[in-house]
């Protein structure tokens, strides 16, 4: 079943297994939720998978379980950045570097903006997500999902957790309990002023200084807001090894053998269509190369034969010429009797004709390869015509001879 381009799944979890799992399926055509709810924890995903059919899903998952963070790109290294960013992150980094998987979501000059994601616990997550049913797309970090502000911050409640957001690729997770503690921090500040700060949902009573402008607005569900926000964007965790495959992939196993064999049956066909070509193509040459050899033996001085309307034409003119012969005798019905006579000889060759319309006979000055056949030929003659053969002769391979036709008597042909 093919998947809908226009409803998504999306399921933010985190590596907290017994937290709870907000879920919504949204519809980009209708802009609108079509279902939602929570699940308790992790062993009820399974609740989702009706939810799931024929749809992408994707994963906000918990910035509390990712590392976001940028590194200067290393002189000439842009082409090898990929490999070398494991090694230019592990003085930072306190767990093991070979144990992450890295992300690169974006650069800017000679800064890149990386999220690291434990690799064995994301590729867990997918495989159990898979077997449930769930077709996961994309893994974005949720608090990337929040609206970018570009002079402050933008920040949201999800359980106990806040979520703010710095600009296009930075962003941190932190307690409920610790905002207090961090609304006096340095990375709420661009050198000493305070980062204007929207909130989407409600904001506790903080110690904020007199310079400090945080603000709530008004905002139905946190969920939809991210899910409005994730779908405009392409950010993805799923990179590398974790990228998906195509639906077309998918696809083309399921119609691999028939567009195989409609493939060969179109070559087939190709090749009979050219090889008929070709043939017809050669016959049509040897009909022309015999017209042009009769059209010599009835015309020597004529060897040039521009065109074949040339030769039809000049054959019609002669024929019409013959035909109104003083006798009246019509030439036509003289040569249409050929073919069936002296054509139906095994290799006899016609190498002059002459008609005299006032003689009322046609002489034909013929070759075959055997006494015989001049035999056969007399006698296919002499079903329409009085015929009178002249002597025969053998010149190496060949024999040569003649036949002069003339009217039966008491009848035409």
């Amino acid at each position: 079943m093919e998947e809908s381009v226009s409803e998504s799944l999306i399921v933010r979890l985190s590596s907290q297994q017994n937290t709870v799992i907000p879920w919504l399926v949204w519809s980009s055509t209708q802009q609108q939720v079509l279902a939602c709810g929570e699940l308790s924890d992790w062993q009820q995903l399974e609740q989702l998978a009706p939810h799931a059919v024929q749809r992408s899903t994707v994963v906000l998952l918990s910035t509390s379980d990712l590392l976001l963070t940028q590194v200067t790109i290393p002189a000439g290294g842009s082409r090898q950045f990929n490999a070398m960013l494991p090694y230019l992150l592990e003085e930072e980094i306190a767990q093991d570097v070979d144990e992450l998987h890295f992300s690169v979501l974006g650069k800017q000059g000679d800064q890149a903006f990386v999220a690291g994601v434990d690799r064995t616990w994301l590729q867990a997550m997918l495989e159990q997500l898979h077997t449930l049913g769930l077709d996961v797309k994309r893994v974005v970090p949720d608090v990337l999902a929040l609206p970018v502000h570009d002079e402050g911050l933008s920040a949201g409640q999800m359980g106990d957790q806040w979520l703010v957001r710095k600009g296009e690729y930075s962003g941190l997770s932190i307690d409920k309990d610790w905002l207090t503690w961090f609304c006096t921090t340095d990375w709420v500040k661009n050198q000493t002023e305070y980062l204007p700060l929207t909130a989407y949902t409600p904001l506790p009573d903080l110690p904020l200084d007199e310079q400090q402008s945080w603000q709530s607005m008004a905002c139905p569900s946190l969920l939809v807001l991210l899910t409005e926000q994730v779908l405009t964007h392409k950010i993805n965790l799923l990179t590398g090894p974790f990228k998906p495959k195509s639906s077309w992939n998918k696809y083309w196993l399921i119609w691999r053998k028939a567009v195989i064999a409609s493939l060969f049956l179109l070559v087939v066909l190709m090749t009979s269509y050219g090889l008929q070509v070709h043939k017809d193509t050669q016959l049509a040459q040897s009909y022309r190369d015999e017209s042009e050899r009769i059209f010599r033996i009835i015309f020597p001085d004529k060897q040039r034969i521009p065109t074949v309307s040339y030769l039809r034409r000049q054959m019609t003119d002669e024929l019409n010429a013959l035909s109104g012969s003083a006798q009246g005798e019509d030439v036509l019905t003289w040569f249409s009797r050929l073919p069936e006579t002296i054509g139906s000889v095994t290799d006899m060759q016609v190498q002059s004709l002459r008609f005299d319309g006032n003689r009322s006979e046609v002489r034909l000055d013929v070759t075959s390869s055997d006494f015989q056949s001049f035999e056969q030929a007399r006698v296919k003659l002499a079903e329409y015509f009085s015929v009178e053969q002249g002597q025969l002769s053998r010149n190496e391979q060949r024999v040569s001879g003649s036949f002069v036709l003339r009217p039966k008597e008491g009848g035409g042909q």
